[in-house]
């Protein structure tokens, strides 16, 4: 792995054990850099040493729709009354610090020929990708002129690659995957503090552009120390239900 690869994590949501684990596990493999994907609040009980921490890291944010939410409470109406409940909470929770941080996170970033948007690119936060035809996601990619585009927000991993004729589909692996040296994609990163995938386990991408690979980390953290502390929280249940 060379010196120019970086890790990208998303959607931590407030998962403060889940996130430490991860920058061991960054550190471990000697990766430096990285970004987060945004949702780095919400569902979880520790949102503003999760910001902290990101901010101690040196490691930049873009803008996602639970951020965004606090920022703006009418949009709170977009969310299902589970999350928006949460959102409620969480709000009581935030100190003035982490909201001016959060306030800060811009709609997306573009860095070493890549997008990195919360929900689908250029720079929506809401959409979520399996929301989009294969024909819709051929529109995305006249909308960004990057080679890659990472994106969270659906909690799930996926590769969407596109060759200038069709999209393939696959998935990011815990060996390299080598990336078609003509072809642009859109990579779904999953979820370092919520998984919605069947495997409770923090999971980040790391990207090496020498090598034009993915790879795919899965990190295991203390999720019963977790789940106590969402309740104690007062975070709805099935936040804390979802990780087991």
């Amino acid at each position: 792995m060379h010196k120019t690869a970086f890790a990208v994590l998303s959607d931590i949501h407030g998962n403060h054990e889940a996130l430490v684990q991860v920058l061991r596990d960054m550190e471990s493999l000697g990766i430096a850099n990285a970004i987060s994907l945004g949702d780095n609040i919400g569902y979880g009980p520790y949102p503003n040493e999760v910001v902290a921490l990101l901010l101690a890291a040196e490691i930049p944010s873009v803008l996602g729709n639970h951020e965004s939410a606090i920022l703006k409470i009418s949009e709170q109406n977009w969310f299902n009354p589970s999350a928006k409940k949460a959102l409620m909470q969480t709000r009581k929770m935030l100190n003035p610090a982490t909201l001016t941080t959060i306030a800060s996170y811009p709609e997306f970033r573009v860095l070493r020929n890549c997008r990195f948007v919360h929900g689908c690119p250029p720079s929506d936060i809401r959409t979520y990708l399996f929301q989009k035809e294969d024909s819709e996601i051929i529109e995305l990619f006249s909308l960004f002129d990057e080679t890659l585009c990472f994106t969270g927000h659906t909690h799930e991993l996926e590769i969407i690659g596109w060759d200038g004729e069709r999209i393939e589909r696959s998935m990011p692996g815990e060996t390299p995957v080598f990336l078609k040296e003509k072809e642009r994609s859109i990579i779904n990163c999953g979820s370092v503090g919520q998984p919605r995938d069947g495997d409770n386990r923090a999971k980040y991408i790391i990207y090496d552009p020498v090598e034009h690979t993915l790879l795919l980390r899965r990190v295991s953290y203390d999720v019963k120390k977790t789940v106590s502390a969402i309740l104690r929280a007062g975070l709805p249940k099935v936040y804390a239900d979802r990780l087991l």
